[in-house]
């Protein structure tokens, strides 16, 4: 698995704290777990490392952003539940 980390394009506001940089992150590969020999799609997801905080993983790019500037934040979680949201998104695309 490996991701590719791109800053965050104009359009997409960043954090209200001055400082802070997010990023747009493309993974791709297995996650640790994952069945040998299946397919896993890229995901997308957006992170903050000074708020420690993430967008779920999607697999479209769009639907990360729009995570992202979610007033409710619904689809934010720590930045410590990534690695067990992925798993669940590849879990969910291999049984689709």
């Amino acid at each position: 698995m490996y991701q590719v980390a791109e800053p965050l394009p104009a359009s997409i506001p960043g954090c209200a704290e001055p400082g802070h940089h997010p990023h747009l992150v493309r993974t791709t590969g297995a996650p640790p777990r994952h069945h040998l020999g299946t397919p896993v799609v890229p995901t997308w997801h957006i992170e903050c490392c000074r708020c420690q905080v993430a967008t779920v993983p999607h697999a479209s790019r769009a639907i990360a952003e729009s995570r992202w500037t979610d007033p409710a934040g619904t689809h934010r979680i720590p930045l410590s539940q990534l690695r067990r949201a992925r798993e669940q998104f590849a879990a969910a695309a291999l049984a689709a």
